[in-house]
């Protein structure tokens, strides 16, 4: 059964956005790009291991559409659990160091803050709906450290 308490517990000690332009975890499934820079701003098809064409955006707002999958109007129980990791998350946020988003003019840290409310809001309806998939790996990028910012041919992109 999932356990809302123990996310927000975890939530709480996590070190976001801690390993970016860190040197690349060895994890399948994920292409690890080094900068923000090397994603958004100047990105090389060689960065993205030849998914650059393919590659689909993570959602960084909240009114956006779950790209991977599609649940039935949320009760007021999983509505009130995801706004309580929702909460939780924005307030781990507000420690990382603002520059760590800023790239020349470009500042992304609105962008990052609003994604990983959302992936983490949509790991609460998988694990209420029984469907751990997709968000699960996500949410285990943030955890880690990292900032899962796309997919492509079933791989996921973190700077």
């Amino acid at each position: 059964m999932f356990d809302v308490d123990e996310l927000i517990y975890e939530v709480g000690r996590a070190e976001f956005f801690s390993k970016l332009g860190c040197a690349t975890d060895l994890k399948s499934g994920v292409i690890y790009v080094e900068s923000i820079f090397k994603v958004f701003v100047e990105p090389v098809e060689s960065d993205f291991e030849g998914c650059y064409k393919d590659l689909e955006w993570l959602p960084t707002s909240p009114t956006q559409q779950d790209p991977f999958n599609v649940f039935p109007k949320p009760r007021k129980e999983l509505v009130d659990s995801r706004l309580r990791v929702s909460k939780a998350v924005m307030q781990s946020i507000k420690s990382v160091p603002k520059y760590k988003f800023v790239c020349g003019s470009h500042d992304f840290s609105i962008a990052a803050r609003n994604a990983a409310c959302f992936a983490f809001r949509q790991y609460v309806s998988e694990s209420y709906y029984g469907d751990k998939c997709v968000w699960s790996k996500v949410i285990d990028l943030y955890f880690s450290g990292r900032w899962p910012v796309g997919y492509s041919r079933d791989r996921i992109i973190a700077i």
